[in-house]
């Protein structure tokens, strides 16, 4: 199994912050319990940079699992076992705008990957009584790369003060 990770607060390729739709944490985790994820989503600009990278990225590799298995997911160079899922966590490149100190990561597989194992994989890797954290993955008719299976995990340090559980997660939209 490949377990790589990237540190939360890890810069991406964008890291510019826009102050207009910005998400905060309560927003995103209602949106995501109530299974309105497709109202989540990326700044104007940064729609815009991702359309023009994904223009190039399709011109350049045919594909964005092209892309993607052949820099940022290398890693994953064997076969699959559905029983032993590998994994990579990275920052999303062009994350959804949510307010300063929420990370979007992306966690990639070549299988699918079970609610268990998304929560056992954040809890074996992010201490829950520091941090907290929501996922889903996206329905079939929005997703951008449909061949490798990935979860969307937006994971912010816990305030001080009693707050939403760790456990956020919508299991309706991760496949089993």
């Amino acid at each position: 199994m490949v377990l790589i990770s990237i540190p939360p607060n890890t810069p991406s390729l964008l890291s510019k912050e826009y102050p207009d739709e910005v998400f905060s944490w309560e927003q995103v985790y209602h949106f995501v319990q109530t299974n309105q994820i497709k109202r989540i989503h990326r700044h104007p600009s940064t729609q815009a940079v991702y359309q023009k990278w994904l223009d190039e990225t399709l011109a350049k590799y045919g594909t964005i699992e092209n892309y993607l298995l052949s820099t940022k997911l290398a890693a994953f160079d064997g076969p699959a076992s559905p029983g032993d899922p590998s994994v990579i966590l990275l920052p999303n490149d062009f994350p959804y705008s949510v307010e300063r100190g929420i990370d979007h990561q992306l966690l990639w597989s070549r299988t699918p990957l079970s609610p268990s194992f998304v929560e056992s994989y954040l809890q074996s890797h992010y201490d829950p009584s520091i941090w907290e954290w929501v996922y889903f993955v996206n329905p079939p008719e929005v997703q951008s790369v449909k061949k490798l299976p990935h979860v969307h995990i937006f994971l912010r340090h816990r305030p001080t003060a009693p707050s939403l559980s760790h456990t956020h997660n919508h299991t309706q939209n991760i496949t089993v």
